[in-house]
């Protein structure tokens, strides 16, 4: 399935103008006034693991920036691109190299909810509801996607957040239809702006000030199980607290999806 979806994904981009290597976005000169000292680097796209929606349940974060892109693994376009970015990273040992607190966490989490699904994790590795230091991180990139509110890169020093404004007119113009393409069946996005985005694309006030909650939604023709959260950069007690209720919802939803199944079986 994940070459099928990358395929779509990048004819999607190319013909919306925010392909990396052919960008000609409508809102880029918008969007170039709120990046720092006006130097905007152009599209990163979604990363799409190679085994997304193989034995799995579909599952995409949601999360706002793309990392800057003036330094490191995405300065040129072909490294914005969606097999590049899903290659490199799926090649990361993070038990070797941590990454940073919001990686970790989001690598945590879906490996989490993948082991209610019968995935078996390396011995040790880290879980949600525990500290992950001295503890291994599984690489569990191939198995889902990870879909930024931004396309470019405002390289705001300290990986600071775009402007808000970027992130509404490049969601509202982007978003759903990413989101059609992906056919998530569970959505996480990370953190109240996050959130915010999510909840002001399906019309559902307030979600980002009242969590935890999870929300069945649809976009296109896929029945999604929304699960809005904190981010983990800075509230990792906070999800860790909660994780419970998360469990939970998943629980009840993959049985009620599997009841789904055996009656039209």
């Amino acid at each position: 399935m994940s070459k099928t979806i990358r395929t779509e994904l990048t004819e999607y981009y190319l013909t919306r103008g925010i392909h990396p290597e052919h960008f000609n976005c409508p809102n880029q000169a918008f969007c170039r006034k709120f990046a720092h000292k006006g130097k905007m680097t152009e599209t990163k796209m979604s990363l799409v693991g190679s085994r997304y929606g193989d034995k799995y349940p579909r599952i995409v974060v949601l999360s706002l920036d793309p990392p800057l892109g003036e330094k490191g693994n995405f300065i040129r376009p072909k490294q914005r691109t969606t097999a590049y970015v899903a290659a490199i990273t799926e090649a990361e040992n993070y038990t070797e190299n941590r990454p940073k607190v919001h990686w970790a966490m989001t690598q945590i989490l879906v490996k989490d909810i993948l082991c209610l699904f019968g995935y078996k994790p390396i011995v040790g590795a880290a879980v949600v509801q525990e500290s992950y230091a001295n503890r291994p991180i599984e690489n569990i990139t191939p198995y889902f996607a990870h879909v930024n509110a931004a396309k470019c890169s405002m390289n705001k020093p300290d990986k600071g957040q775009a402007n808000p404004n970027v992130h509404a007119i490049c969601s509202r113009s982007y978003l759903r239809q990413e989101l059609e393409i992906l056919q998530p069946q569970i959505l996480i996005s990370q953190g109240k702006s996050a959130n915010q985005i999510l909840s002001n694309l399906l019309d559902k006030a307030g979600v980002e000030d009242n969590l935890p909650q999870v929300i069945g939604i649809r976009i296109g023709i896929t029945s999604i199980l929304w699960l809005p959260m904190d981010h983990p950069s800075h509230h990792t007690s906070e999800i860790r607290q909660r994780w419970p209720y998360y469990i939970k919802a998943i629980q009840k939803w993959a049985t009620k999806s599997e009841l789904e199944k055996s009656a039209k079986g």
